[in-house]
């Protein structure tokens, strides 16, 4: 009798511990493809400033993908960090990426944005390679490739974009800091030159310069964030 009492109570702690492997690799697999699809197809990035407002404000919440796409003048893109030391933190990002995900981007465990110089940096291409460009009071005037006129930004984009531009107080010099004004550039192969909505308050071309196909990340898809403003790109 203790015999029997003794195989049916192993073979039911053999049968547990069978069902708590299965429920662990689910786990782990599910973990696994989350994170691929995360990585590598679609991605939420939370806004952290208010350097895309009007469209983008502050803890808007847009999807992004690195696959392959075309970018486009008026794109809206997403930039590799300008800190070189974040790239060592990658590792702690996977698990930060999937609680960010079911959070809507609300919530992160590493916290690693909150890092000085690790911000998302979402804006907007105004211009792209062979553009002739230059800007008076916030506003960018283009001369595509191959073009004879210079015409603004909003007349050269498919798709229509607001942005936010304050008056500058009296006798302001429009070159200095982020400069509302700057004389004409040519951008070269590979080369996009990106603003933020937000002309006074946007750290972006204007003090970096252009920036190379390398430094884009990934692409907007949807603004998710809040539900009042749900857009596709």
């Amino acid at each position: 009798m203790n015999k029997e009492l003794y195989e049916l109570s192993y073979s039911l702690k053999k049968e547990l511990h069978h069902k708590i492997s299965i429920i662990i690799i689910f786990v782990l697999g599910i973990f696994i493809f989350i994170n691929l699809i995360l990585s590598y197809i679609v991605f939420p990035v939370r806004a952290v400033s208010v350097s895309m407002q009007p469209d983008i404000g502050r803890s808007s919440c847009v999807l992004f993908t690195p696959l392959p796409r075309a970018v486009e003048r008026g794109s809206v893109v997403l930039l590799k960090t300008r800190n070189p030391e974040f790239s060592k933190l990658k590792h702690l990002a996977a698990f930060d990426k999937i609680v960010s995900f079911f959070t809507a981007r609300q919530f992160s465990v590493m916290n690693l944005q909150s890092r000085m110089g690790n911000e998302n940096l979402i804006r907007r291409v105004i211009g792209v390679p062979g553009d002739e460009i230059y800007m008076r009071d916030y506003v960018v005037y283009i001369k595509p490739r191959g073009e004879k006129f210079f015409l603004t930004e909003f007349e050269l984009v498919e798709k229509p974009y607001n942005t936010e531009i304050n008056a500058a107080p009296a006798l302001w010099d429009m070159t200095v800091g982020v400069a509302g004004t700057f004389d004409t550039i040519t951008l070269g192969e590979n080369e996009y030159f990106v603003l933020g909505d937000s002309r006074n308050s946007s750290v972006d071309s204007r003090l970096w310069g252009a920036v190379g196909a390398k430094d884009i990340r990934a692409v907007a898809l949807l603004q998710y964030f809040p539900l009042n403003k749900i857009r596709f790109f």
